[in-house]
């Protein structure tokens, strides 16, 4: 690769990350999705699920660090066994509280979807952790949060990961994979990744909570929604509860915490990329490559 290419990825590590998962992601659900119709269609959809891991892989490769060196990072689950609870505890707090709301504004609960719900959950919860949004968390909490953060505050970091998050997810909507509005759905998304990097900075860069709270995430607030009978029972659209019941969390942890870290301890940066051996200078690799 040329070295001023090379350079830009070594000066611009996310922005070269999020083209990258954006290419990586779309190139392979636009000609899926579009070939592919009905309950099947999740199903295709998952390899392209695996492009915010594969583009934070290569862009670690791109740079010169050890690919080894930040999986090593990103798995280290060595942390205290609160930010484990915690990481579900939280989904599940804000599940209920939307529960709450849910069944006051819908009048009550259809009490024939209450097994089939549960149940379901327990299902979503292994797939939505280990294939249906779990394994993003290597890219966004993996790489980009930590990236952003050496040069950004925490609070600023979150909105640009989850701005990308939301967008990444524009397919879905394009061919009618998610129902729910668009414009709701980002609003959620960038709240939610605030409380992601106040995980991920308490915990001391711990990505296994982060996959732990993504899939009870992925697989917990569509319960409620269940229990009342479907979005058409309620008087507002769903993403508003969303948007209302992260957004209110993310605004406490951000009064509590200040936005330059959203935690207790220091925002988390790329610890790997210390390790990596200087690159060669453009001359040098022009008579190498010559």
């Amino acid at each position: 690769m040329a070295a001023p290419l090379l350079d830009a990825v070594d000066r611009y590590p996310a922005a070269t990350y999020f083209t990258l998962t954006l290419a990586l992601s779309w190139g392979t659900w636009f000609p899926v999705l579009s070939a592919v119709d009905g309950p099947m269609v999740k199903v295709a959809a998952i390899p392209g699920a695996f492009g915010p891991l594969a583009a934070a892989a290569l862009v670690t490769r791109l740079r010169g660090e050890s690919v080894r060196g930040w999986l090593g990072s990103t798995l280290d689950w060595r942390r205290a066994p609160r930010w484990y609870a915690a990481a579900f505890a939280v989904p599940i707090g804000v599940s209920i509280a939307m529960g709450v709301v849910m069944v006051a504004l819908a009048g009550g609960i259809d009490e024939s979807a209450v097994p089939p719900a549960l149940g379901g959950f327990a299902i979503n919860m292994v797939f939505a952790t280990l294939l249906g949004g779990g394994q993003e968390e290597f890219g966004w909490r993996g790489f980009a949060l930590p990236h952003l953060q050496s040069r950004y505050g925490a609070l600023t970091a979150s909105v640009v990961v989850g701005a990308v998050w939301a967008l990444w997810h524009a397919p879905m909507f394009a061919f009618g994979v998610y129902e729910t509005v668009p414009a709701g759905y980002a609003a959620f998304v960038v709240v939610a990744s605030v409380v992601f990097t106040w995980l991920y900075n308490s915990s001391r860069a711990c990505v296994p909570a982060a996959i732990l709270m993504h899939g009870t995430l992925n697989a917990s607030v569509n319960v409620p929604l269940q229990f009342v009978g479907g979005p058409s029972a309620l008087p507002v659209p769903f993403t508003t509860l969303l948007v209302g019941g992260f957004g209110l969390l993310a605004l406490a942890l951000v009064a509590r915490y200040g936005p330059q870290r959203l935690a207790a301890g220091e925002a988390q940066t790329p610890t790997w990329a210390n390790e990596r051996p200087e690159r060669r200078s453009a001359a040098d690799a022009s008579e190498v490559d010559a």
